[in-house]
């Protein structure tokens, strides 16, 4: 039996939901959802707090705006003065009137931890009062030395990390951290030119905590947390019922790093990790992927032990539930802006997505955080939606619309972006509450809407044939810390294509999926017969077909589950670019041997300018070019279990749609191939989850266009449709057919632009 290596939390808590709505049935609080699932906004509180302003706008919040409760926003300088100072006592005695009169309207008040963003100053109190727990930096310090020689200097400033000597014609590397003493290096260099490299922890003279300190990150847990529980013990678990961190990651491109990372790197690995730090920098050689898999990896497993987790365990033990995000949770480069998109939220209790400035922005990301509710078995998924759109670009159609492809994609609980104290001076806009006279009448509507697919698609399993391997190896193998900053969070190898399969997956081949982590993979994991079944207690889940997205660089570990797998019958597709290396020092020749017994060999590699474009975060587009629609070659190679491998080298819709229909030809959900709707820059998409012994399928039409058509649903149903705006429910018309001898229920289903709509089926 394979040993669990995710942490994955068991509480009965976490799977019933501490704010769960009251016992009533599912019908019932469709009609009436209660204010659990209603949405709660970001407050900023950009003005003078006092009682009796206070009161207005949590009244006005609920009664004119259907919201259930709010998350207040300190703030500094940045975006407006908050009145009281931030953790003064006078500041405690307002957000005693906010909890107090929230309780008594029957709201809920998320716990904002820290002032504007991202969370881990203690509104600055970090640097003020432990200024050595604060974030660090990797530096470098190269010197060319022609041996043979004698080479003598003093080290940099800081906490010392390693020093390495390098050969550039024949990569041998030399540790020299024995040779240092008193501060100082000593070293006879042999004949030859050596590069000799010294590398030191400083301080990044950033106001925000280390976090990958778990340590400090204790300190400011007490300065923010500490401070609100010793003030307000008895509202935590029943007023405030979760947290909200924001932004935590790798801030300013500042290469953070700890002073602990070698002894814990040993720790973990048995080998130090200094000789291989050039490697942050710079090519060494035929171990260059390697090294960089292995520290970055680390320094990601770092993270995820150090802020998340550290918050997470205080959450829990105070009664509340973690939840948070890190910076760019969206962006297809995660190593240097948060390390590992999945991993982060491994101690997470309800991952929360960033879905901000303006309509599509992130939209191939959202995926991710979902992926890591269910790969954590996590009930819920939440979203801060819709912060910084341009107000000329905002109504209610667009409220709308970014919500239905939110949902689509696995949110359950949503945070609009936001409310403001002093609606006159809104930075950045918009204004999201009952003092909006443009959404105002619209937001009753709205937040009943939103109410009701939040009830719906909270908890359950999500239900899906595909996984598609995150392929966060080949993303830490190209990364170093000489690729360009303005990049950040976009620095990926060229045939990285894991995002852009997403957005067509989603919104045009519409076949769902799970991103699958390689820890996940190896961990979680086993075969059963032809497929491929992730072991959750409740989000469990059975894939047919595995996606090896574009990369150079894979896990070892990851390609003999998935060679396992294709030998007993699973189909595995891989697109762009076939992995030659492994992510495991030592084993390139086995990846590139097992690869080539499930593809066939090897083809040349496609040069980046043959590829599709990389992704832009200026131009989400929804609508594809017409090469889009026409098929590309792919090959395939079988063998005598009914295995089947499909590589393309350049995944089209058209060629995505043609693969999987030959490897899963009864799709969970199935529409019309030809059918097309991007008009409004929207998508129409759909969640299928199995919850309390039902069957609920979601279908989000966010485009302008009218949608009338079929849908073939898997399996014998007598559906509902359960309308999320009216909160009527009406038959459904079906019709039970056979297709390659499984029983497919046709649905006929039409949705009138920027609407939704639920079929449920016992």
């Amino acid at each position: 039996m394979k040993t669990r290596l995710f942490v994955c939390l068991s509480q009965l808590s976490l799977v019933l939901m501490a704010n769960a709505a009251p016992e009533e049935s599912l019908e019932t609080s469709f009609q009436h959802p209660p204010a659990a699932v209603r949405p709660m906004p970001l407050w900023w509180l950009n003005g003078t707090l006092t009682p009796a302003e206070i009161r207005s706008q949590l009244q006005g919040a609920r009664d004119q705006s259907g919201f259930g409760g709010v998350a207040p926003l300190p703030l500094d300088g940045r975006y407006g003065i908050t009145a009281p100072k931030y953790l003064t006592d006078d500041y405690f005695a307002r957000y005693g009137d906010i909890l107090n009169t929230a309780r008594e309207l029957g709201m809920e008040v998320i716990l904002y931890d820290d002032e504007g963003f991202p969370s881990g100053s203690a509104g600055g109190r970090m640097m003020e009062l432990f200024p050595d727990d604060t974030l660090k930096r990797l530096d470098m310090v190269e010197e060319e030395v022609q041996g043979p020689a004698n080479y003598s200097r003093e080290l940099p400033a800081g906490s010392f990390m390693g020093a390495v000597a390098m050969n550039p014609q024949t990569w041998q590397r030399i540790d020299l951290t024995t040779h240092v003493s008193a501060s100082h290096l000593t070293w006879q260099a042999p004949a030859g030119a050596w590069k000799v490299m010294l590398f030191t922890c400083v301080p990044a003279g950033h106001k925000l905590v280390d976090f990958l300190n778990p340590e400090a990150v204790d300190k400011c847990i007490a300065l923010t947390y500490g401070e609100y529980f010793k003030r307000f013990p008895e509202h935590f678990g029943s007023t405030i019922h979760r947290d909200f961190f924001d932004d935590v990651g790798f801030h300013g491109k500042v290469r953070p790093w700890t002073t602990a990372f070698n002894e814990k790197f040993q720790k973990k690995y048995g080998i130090s990790p200094a000789p291989l730090y050039p490697a942050l920098w710079q090519d060494i050689g035929p171990d260059t992927e390697a090294a960089r898999a292995a520290l970055f990896g680390f320094r990601a497993e770092l993270l995820a032990e150090g802020y998340p987790a550290r918050v997470g365990g205080w959450c829990r033990a105070h009664g509340i539930q973690s939840q948070g995000h890190p910076p760019g949770n969206y962006d297809p480069g995660p190593v240097d802006i948060h390390g590992d998109a999945l991993k982060f939220y491994r101690h997470v209790d309800i991952p929360l997505m960033d879905a901000i400035f303006y309509h599509g922005h992130g939209r191939p990301g959202f995926k991710l955080v979902s992926s890591a509710a269910t790969i954590y078995d996590r009930p819920l998924v939440a979203v801060e939606a819709c912060g910084a759109y341009a107000e000329k670009d905002f109504d209610s159609v667009m409220l709308y619309r970014t919500g239905l492809e939110l949902f689509a994609r696995g949110v359950s609980r949503v945070i609009p972006h936001g409310m403001w104290l002093d609606p006159a001076h809104v930075k950045p806009p918009p204004l999201i509450s009952h003092l909006s006279a443009k959404l105002l009448p619209a937001l009753p509507g709205y937040s009943d809407w939103s109410a009701r697919c939040s009830l719906m698609l909270q908890a359950g399993r999500p239900v899906v044939d595909i996984a598609m391997l995150y392929p966060i190896a080949a993303m830490e193998a190209y990364y170093n810390f000489n690729l360009p900053e303005k990049n950040w969070g976009f620095n990926v190898p060229p045939e990285c294509d894991y995002q852009r399969l997403s957005d067509r997956l989603t919104s045009h081949v519409r076949r769902d999926f799970t991103f699958l982590h390689p820890d996940a993979l190896a961990a979680q994991c086993t075969r059963q017969g032809a497929s491929l079944r992730l072991n959750n207690a409740t989000n469990w889940q059975e894939y047919q077909v595995l996606i090896i997205p574009g990369g150079k660089v894979i896990a070892w570990a990851s390609v003999k589950e998935i060679k396992d797998f294709y030998d007993h019958g699973g189909k595995v597709i891989a697109t762009s670019r076939l992995p030659e290396q492994s992510a495991e020092f030592g084993h390139d020749a086995d990846v590139r041997a097992a690869i080539a017994e499930m593809f066939g060999s090897v083809p040349a590699y496609v040069p980046p300018s043959q590829q599709p474009a990389a992704p832009d975060r200026k131009k989400p587009g929804v609508e594809l070019p017409e090469t889009e629609y026409a098929a590309t070659p792919f090959r395939t190679r079988s063998n005598g279990n009914g295995g089947k491998a499909y590589f393309a080298p350049q995944p089209t819709v058209a060629t995505l749609q043609a693969m999987l229909d030959d490897a899963l030809p009864v799709a969970d959900v199935a529409f019309d191939a030809s059918l097309r709707v991007s008009s409004g820059d929207g998508t129409l998409s759909y969640l299928h989850k199995q919850k309390d012994g039902r069957e609920i399928y979601f279908f989000a039409n966010s485009s302008d266009d009218a949608v009338d058509t079929v849908v073939r649903l898997r399996g014998n149903l007598t559906p509902q449709f359960w309308n999320p705006h009216t909160g009527e429910k009406t038959p459904a018309k079906v019709t039970p057919v056979q297709e390659h001898g499984q029983a497919v229920t046709r649905l006929h289903l039409k949705l009138a632009p920027v609407t939704s709509l639920f079929v449920t089926a016992p």
